[in-house]
């Protein structure tokens, strides 16, 4: 597994309490996956989609301190981070409702970790996505119930419960995507038809927890990042062909 820094002894102390408190959502399954082993990164997905427009725009949705951000090449860059980091210091929600700007062709969702929050990030995302754009998302794959668990336990490596909107891309029509196994989990999401909408699952899936993830995530396209760049480039060679037919799952 990927070594942790050393936490406090209080912010141990807390996660210690936290974790007691809800008890009844642990579980021992894991999913064995080493991020330090696989030598991609969420900043190698988001050059891969800009590669073929690298004069097009591209939006981020939280920056922090900019590593992906300030790593993307792309002429026209756009940063929203309620905090630090980007160009807009705003939340996502604020942003969307007052842009009236042009689409973009790639956007990246890396905000508040929280369901709710992930869901209208994405169905914004969606509506201001120029043709043939991509959509990247990440944290969307935990490991074990702590780095998922709502309210947030852990206070490093925290995923929360973003990934919930995997299972609702699942669910949608004129929709196609991957979850690739590398960096917390990285989504791609294309859509494939002119108005694709996301379902809203939130009755089914507001109070599951990491084992629901566990026991389902074999419904889900789990890929390695070699087999979601072949499948990039696959959609690409089919845009260029205009055969339509192949944009759908």
């Amino acid at each position: 597994m990927t070594k942790r820094k050393k936490r406090s002894l209080g912010t141990q102390l807390r996660e210690w309490r936290m974790s007691r408190r809800y008890d009844a959502n642990r579980t021992d399954r894991v999913l064995d996956f080493d991020w330090s082993s696989t030598r991609y990164n969420r900043i190698s997905v988001v050059n891969l989609l800009m590669a073929e427009r690298p004069n097009g725009r591209y939006l981020e949705i939280g920056c922090a301190d900019n590593v992906l951000f300030d790593a993307v090449l792309a002429a026209d860059k756009t940063g929203v981070d309620p905090v630090r980091g980007g160009t807009h210091r705003m939340t996502s929600d604020d942003f969307f409702a007052a842009y009236e700007g042009p689409p973009f062709d790639v956007i990246f969702i890396d905000g508040l970790h929280l369901y709710p929050q992930v869901h209208r990030d994405l169905e914004n995302a969606l509506r201001h996505l120029a043709p043939g754009g991509w959509i990247g998302m990440h944290d969307m794959l935990p490991r074990d119930w702590l780095e998922e668990h709502v309210p947030q336990i852990r206070t490093s490596g925290w995923t929360g419960d973003g990934w919930k909107t995997a299972f609702e891309l699942a669910a949608a029509r004129d929709i196609d995507f991957r979850l690739i196994s590398m960096d917390y989990g990285v989504v791609v999401v294309r859509p494939t038809g002119p108005s694709p909408q996301l379902p809203d699952l939130s009755a089914e899936l507001a109070d599951k927890r990491f084992k629901y993830l566990i026991q389902h995530l074999e419904g889900l396209p789990l890929v390695a990042y070699e087999e979601a760049r072949t499948w990039i480039d696959l959609y690409r060679a089919a845009v260029q062909r205009g055969d339509s037919a192949c944009l759908a799952r």
